[in-house]
């Protein structure tokens, strides 16, 4: 528990982590989390626990969530290493937000020629737009068919069909 404005312990809060009577960034954290998995109220319920992200019963209790944890660093946020499975010690972690961004379900490998035949794999839409001057919306949009091109940049998305087979977006399997 934290002191209070008279030096005492602050028994108003039952998990005692509130910075001048508002909660820490962890509990913000640890509360947001909760919300986005457990309330089919919160806007983004859908992503999280609409489509089976849980939180481990152990994690259900601040005190276990943050003995696990530890305090977030001030930048970070809270991440899931692997978008598919849980909020559970072992697959989360404090990153920055350009850390997270890097980490999104719907990053895939690509394939980018530019107007030389230059060809460049990639899975990260958001890093080849700043390596190359790019606008990563505009990559997005050749990705998913709604532009052909970008700067003289061709772009097709690589994608594994279920016996392994690599196909690119435009063509048919």
């Amino acid at each position: 528990m934290e002191k209070g404005r008279q030096g005492k312990l602050n028994s108003n809060y039952r998990h005692g982590h509130h910075i001048n009577g508002k909660p820490s960034p962890t509990y913000i954290s640890w509360r947001d989390m909760k919300a986005r998995c457990q309330n089919p109220n919160h806007e983004h319920y859908e992503y999280y626990g609409g489509r089976g992200v849980e939180i481990c019963e152990r994690w259900q209790n601040f005190a276990n969530f943050l003995a696990d944890m530890g305090e977030r660093p001030p930048g970070k946020t809270l991440d899931r290493i692997n978008n598919d499975r849980n909020y559970e010690p072992g697959n989360c972690r404090w990153t920055t937000r350009k850390e997270q961004v890097q980490n999104r379900r719907n990053q895939y490998l690509f394939i980018a020629m530019d107007s030389q035949g230059t060809m460049i794999a990639s899975n990260n839409q958001h890093e080849f737009a700043r390596q190359h001057g790019l606008n990563r919306r505009h990559i997005n949009n050749c990705l998913n068919g709604r532009a052909k091109t970008h700067k003289g940049w061709r772009f097709k998305r690589i994608i594994l069909d279920e016996k392994g087979v690599v196909h690119f977006n435009n063509e048919s399997q």
